[in-house]
């Protein structure tokens, strides 16, 4: 099969809906806190169209199946900015990155990691290095960003008031 990989346009909102649930979907099969709540669909197509679309440090890649055009995988990144006291410089980071099921398996992901390399690698500020979080348990996701060349670099834990 084959995809065609570009960035976002507002008119691509209503059709990453699907994706998005996809993707919290996965989500919270490891963590609950990740469902989504009612008027998040309203809350991310704001968020996508005034913060993302055409935005200067940030964007959405898609991948879109040539024949049906329907939209098959999304991946949003963005340019985080030097640490205040760490000598983390100006950075990329991956959110959102998401292959519908049927579609998996077909270099689609890679292809979309590929995207946003390049754009990350053209930006005016030095992007030395881009992340992506992988939820605890998520064992797919890790494999597949490992065999992607990431490193894992550092861990989050947390321990809830109520213990």
């Amino acid at each position: 099969m084959t995809y065609d990989v570009r960035q976002a346009t507002s008119d691509d909102g209503e059709n990453l809906l699907e994706l998005w649930h996809g993707f919290t979907d996965h989500l919270s099969k490891h963590d609950d806190r990740y469902r989504h709540k009612e008027s998040a669909n309203d809350r991310w197509l704001q968020y996508f169209e005034n913060q993302l679309v055409d935005s200067k440090y940030g964007t959405v890649f898609v991948a879109e199946h040539e024949q049906s055009g329907d939209l098959v995988g999304v991946l949003e990144a963005r340019i985080m900015g030097n640490h205040p006291i760490f000598r983390l410089q100006d950075h990329g980071y991956i959110n959102g990155h998401f292959v519908a099921e049927d579609h998996r398996g077909e270099g689609v992901g890679s292809q979309l990691l590929d995207a946003v390399h390049e754009w990350f690698d053209r930006s005016e500020r030095e992007i030395d290095f881009y992340r992506v979080d992988v939820i605890q348990g998520d064992d797919d996701s890790e494999g597949f960003y490992e065999a992607n060349e990431f490193e894992p670099v550092e861990h989050v834990f947390e321990k809830s008031i109520d213990q």
